[in-house]
């Protein structure tokens, strides 16, 4: 019988692939919000999907993995 810590990383954990794009998509958000004319609303919006995209790449955990069927 696998332990609770077990379960939780291995639904939740992400492979390579999926991390280089994580921070593809975190780069190129942290990228458009620093340099493109977008109003404060846009730059916070490209911010706060920056943040979420790098450091669930940094840390390889998605919380949203669990809802995920398969």
């Amino acid at each position: 019988m696998e332990d609770t810590s077990t379960l939780i990383r291995k639904y939740t954990e992400m492979g390579d692939i999926e991390q280089r794009v994580r921070f593809g998509i975190g780069s190129a958000a942290a990228a458009a919000a620093i340099f493109a004319p977008l109003s404060y609303k846009w730059k916070g919006v490209l911010t706060a999907i920056a943040t979420e995209a790098i450091l669930t790449g940094v840390y390889r955990i998605s919380p949203i993995h669990r809802y995920i069927p398969g």
